[in-house]
């Protein structure tokens, strides 16, 4: 595979992730853990980490899915381009592939 075909995986890869992502989120905020939002926020108040409006509005599901869908293409672009780099495979001489 070269450079494009590696990167155009990646990118399936990052699409798929990218639409399960947020499902994935609002699964873990309402089942898993439905008082992580309000734990977070007591937690932050009381440390002194942030008041309490700015915790409420940093920890809440809208907000949490607004970085999942930025943050996930994001970082899966950054991802896919880099491994690219270390997996594609040069052609040598003779026409066999050999891994750079």
């Amino acid at each position: 595979m070269n450079y494009k075909q590696d990167f155009m995986a990646g990118l399936i890869i990052m699409v798929i992730v990218t639409i399960f992502s947020p499902l994935v989120q609002i699964l873990t905020s309402t089942i898993i853990s439905p008082d992580y939002f309000a734990n977070m926020i007591a937690y932050s108040v009381q440390e002194g980490k942030m008041t309490q409006q700015e915790a409420e509005d940093f920890f809440n599901l809208r907000s949490y899915l607004f970085q999942v869908l930025i943050g996930t293409p994001v970082m899966g672009l950054i991802t896919t381009a880099v491994v690219a780099l270390f997996t594609k495979k040069k052609i040598a001489p003779s026409g066999n592939e050999s891994a750079v």
